[in-house]
């Protein structure tokens, strides 16, 4: 399992070591068919896969509005996605491990492409809502087995970095995607989003088939699966820190996105000021995500770059909440960014990291589904909160849940050091 040293284990301890390159090409020369993931591919996927969520969230309300659907249709048109993708990414986490990679990817993709170019059918709401929901079975099957191909592909000790250009991949994609399909909309209508987002969709399956494999590079044959993987997963305290994280994070983005608005138009800032504010967000957390910082993860572990991420989110969304200032708010922002691209690629390593090949599509299962709770149920509930606390701003909740997950994940990482692959391998 490797030496301890200080009572702690680092990430290069936790891990098998890679096989010398003298064996690698060995492998090769012996099985000169066997191809593995293209981490160009790999990007290329996942950037088309959230390219399909960012560019629907501006375009599905005003779709189905047209349809005539009132206020608790357009939510449920909307929330019909993230209801389902939950549940599947669960399951399409077991079907990664199972099935591999490249199929899931690939059936996920085509069924996404096909399922969003059905939106343009519907002519009424309750059959517009049955795709949605069909879509997100789709997404939810799909993220993980690109996740878990990219893990498979990240060498040892890259991780941190690995992650973190791919979640700088996202983040253009949530700047991006928005944009477009708000443009198109305007020209063309929505028909015209949902075909071009489902074009791009089978594009990514054309990629995913030539360049998304299941091999690891280096290895000859395929670990099999512990007893009760998912469970096995679960005991891994690195990994029950990092979907804790992964909620909080995902909250407290989505506290962000309901109620920054309200507080920058209440400082008299315009539309277009309210989207600057969240490009500052982006650039930051794409600045982060691609510096050295996220290969402290594979140094030292995950949780440092997490606590301290969470941390600096906390103190970002007090600065919005006590600003009486647009330029603060500015800063505010962009602070958020920092937090995020700290905590992003670190939970994504970590999730990687204490999974084996055979588990980790399971694990990637976990951590989306974590994702979406934090999403679905962040907004409302600060919301809910704050409406029966006079005065409370629904940030300063977001804040206190960011300040607290910070201070549980720095105390249970000095109590119980980080377990690797190791203690979940059969």
């Amino acid at each position: 399992m490797g030496s301890r040293r200080s009572g702690t284990l680092s990430i290069t301890q936790m891990v098998p070591a890679p096989p010398s390159p003298s064996f690698e090409s060995t492998v090769t020369a012996a099985a000169p068919s066997v191809r593995v993931t293209n981490p160009r591919a790999a990007g290329a996927v996942l950037f088309l896969s959230f390219v399909d969520v960012f560019a629907l969230l501006p375009t599905v309300a005003p779709h189905v509005s047209a349809l005539g659907a009132g206020a608790a249709g357009i939510g449920l048109a909307v929330g019909a996605y993230s209801a389902l993708n939950l549940p599947a990414n669960v399951v399409g986490g077991i079907l990664v491990d199972r099935v591999g990679r490249r199929r899931v990817a690939i059936v996920g993709l085509v069924l996404a492409a096909l399922t969003v170019a059905a939106y343009t059918l519907p002519t009424g709401i309750g059959a517009f809502i049955g795709v949605r929901a069909l879509h997100g079975v789709a997404g939810g099957i799909l993220v993980p087995a690109v996740f878990a191909a990219a893990g498979d592909r990240a060498g040892v000790g890259q991780a941190g970095r690995s992650f973190g250009r791919f979640g700088a991949l996202i983040g253009a994609a949530a700047v991006i995607a928005p944009a477009t399909a708000g443009a198109v909309r305007q020209v063309a209508g929505t028909d015209a989003v949902f075909l071009g987002v489902s074009a791009l969709l089978l594009l990514g399956a054309v990629i995913a088939a030539l360049g998304i494999h299941d091999r690891v590079p280096g290895a000859t044959t395929d670990a099999a699966p512990p007893q009760r993987p998912m469970r096995a997963l679960l005991r891994q305290p690195t990994l029950r820190r990092a979907l804790a994280a992964t909620i909080v994070l995902t909250a407290a983005v989505g506290a962000l996105a309901a109620f920054l608005p309200g507080t920058a138009e209440a400082l008299g800032a315009s539309p277009s000021v309210v989207g600057g504010l969240f490009t500052a967000y982006a650039i930051l957390a794409a600045g982060v995500m691609l510096s050295p910082v996220s290969g402290r993860v594979d140094r030292v572990g995950a949780d440092g770059n997490v606590a301290a991420g969470l941390a600096v989110l906390a103190v970002a969304l007090g600065l919005l909440v006590v600003t009486g200032q647009l330029w603060v708010a500015v800063l505010g922002s962009a602070l958020f960014g920092a937090g995020y691209g700290l905590v992003f690629p670190a939970v994504t390593a970590a999730t990687s990291l204490v999974s084996g090949t055979a588990t980790r599509g399971r694990a990637f299962g976990l951590f989306n589904a974590a994702f979406s709770v934090g999403i679905a149920l962040g907004p409302p509930t600060f919301g809910a909160v704050a409406q029966q606390v006079p005065l409370l701003d629904p940030l300063t909740l977001a804040a206190a849940l960011c300040l607290v997950a910070a201070g549980w994940i720095a105390i249970t990482h000095q109590l119980r050091p980080p377990a690797g692959p190791a203690a979940i391998s059969p």
